[in-house]
């Protein structure tokens, strides 16, 4: 039998050779992008907010996890089974804290306990403000809350003291002299409002029948008794009545400078858990911290046209926003999305809005508008919405910033009268 002699083809060899040698080399670049985003740690965030702000620092290393999407709330979140195993294998939890969603609290700390989780409202740089009271901010004017804590200014005060009308009773004589009245004190600071309570009542029983300005007077030193009667009777017991007594808003991603105090936390914290990418980390917080300057000077143009307009906004979750923009909501239908408000406070706010000439009631896009709409009836305030987590928004980098320009846009466009 013949035997068959192959002769081999050198071209066809030589062309057989490259492209086993490409396709190797495709295959160990693939190995090694995979190997480098597998190096990236494992970062979980709570709400869009914060996700977008870890986009920005981690941008070139790699990509967050989102835990509170969409139009879902952070007050009273329940975490599903599916998005249990982002905690689980989470290196860095970044989240607000127990105050903003106390519902995570558990399963970060039991799904997440080997992974270096970041409270945010415990970062040093981060700048406090604590829950406004009532439903009437002005007559509050917790707008410069810490002259009102700490009692730079006593003139109502001093008033309150040399009121003739008192002059007969041993118990208010001391509250006058603030002799032996460490309860007072807590309560000019804030921190104790229970005994501020146990005051008012006490001090109720010493007050004459039919003196209805001497108990306006007497609750928090309000100069005009129509204003006071409002807030005393359906707003004080629901201002002591809420869970958020001392406590601090937790909505602080809507100051832009703790925005940047955030990034830079998030960066520090990275650069611990990733050391060969610390320098990107570094960088890009430094480069947002820029944008966030620069969009600074936009918001306040933005809204310097309609400064001086009422408005009031579902719950108060924007004080830090305003505060930091000098741009202060008068009220908040509801102190806690987590609470009904009540048809005495719901009245109340009525009224206010026809008394202070309100221009916009706001709207939230995680709530029921109904209550929105109970309010504005029998006024000419309009309807906006306000979002502090950037709901429809997709989500990135480029979030965070459109979130506050979009905040200072609505309330420019409602109180304009545009929208």
């Amino acid at each position: 039998m013949a035997s068959l002699i192959m002769i081999s083809n050198p071209v066809r060899n030589s062309k057989r050779l490259l492209a086993q040698t490409a396709i190797a080399g495709s295959f160990a670049l693939a190995a090694t992008s995979m190997s480098a985003h597998a190096e990236a740690p494992n970062v979980v965030t709570t709400i869009k907010p914060l996700h977008s702000i870890a986009s920005a620092v981690m941008d070139g290393v790699g990509k967050p996890h989102i835990i509170i999407d969409g139009a879902a709330s952070p007050h009273g979140f329940a975490l599903k089974p599916s998005q249990a195993f982002l905690l689980q294998g989470a290196d860095v939890v970044f989240w607000i804290g127990p105050s903003l969603s106390a519902s995570l609290a558990k399963p970060i700390s039991a799904m997440a306990a080997d992974a270096t989780t970041v409270e945010l409202m415990d970062v040093a740089s981060i700048d406090h403000l604590p829950y406004r009271e009532g439903a009437n901010f002005d007559a509050h004017d917790h707008g410069d809350h810490e002259d009102h804590a700490s009692h730079e200014d006593h003139d109502e005060h001093e008033e309150h003291a040399d009121h003739d009308e008192h002059e007969s009773h041993d118990d208010h004589e001391e509250h006058a002299d603030h002799e032996g009245h460490d309860d007072h004190s807590e309560h000019a600071d804030h921190k104790d409002h229970d005994t501020h309570e146990d005051h008012a009542e006490e001090h109720d029983e010493h007050e004459h029948e039919g003196a209805e300005e001497e108990h306006a007077h007497s609750e928090h030193a309000h100069d005009d008794e129509e204003e006071h009667e409002k807030h005393g009777d359906a707003g004080h017991a629901d201002e002591h009545g809420h869970d958020h007594d001392g406590a601090m808003d937790p909505h602080i991603w809507l100051n832009p400078d703790n925005g940047i105090a955030i990034a830079g936390a998030m960066a520090e914290t990275l650069a611990k858990a990733d050391p060969d990418n610390a320098e990107i980390y570094k960088k890009n917080a430094a480069a947002f911290a820029e944008r966030m300057e620069t969009l600074e000077t936009k918001i306040a143009e933005t809204l310097k046209p309609v400064e001086g307009k009422k408005f009031v906004v579902f719950h108060d979750a924007y004080h830090h926003f305003e505060h930091h923009f000098d741009f202060e909501a008068s009220g908040a239908i509801t102190i806690s999305p987590e609470t009904v408000a009540s048809a005495n406070r719901v009245a109340e706010i009525q009224d206010q809005i026809k008394d202070l000439s309100v221009t916009c009631v706001f709207q939230e896009p995680q709530f029921d508008a109904k209550l929105v709409d109970v309010v504005l009836e029998g006024s000419d305030a309009r309807k906006g919405t306000l979002d502090p987590l950037g709901t429809e928004l997709d989500n990135g980098a480029d979030l965070y910033p459109e979130l506050l320009s979009s905040l200072s846009a609505s309330l420019n466009s409602c109180l304009s009268g545009q929208s």
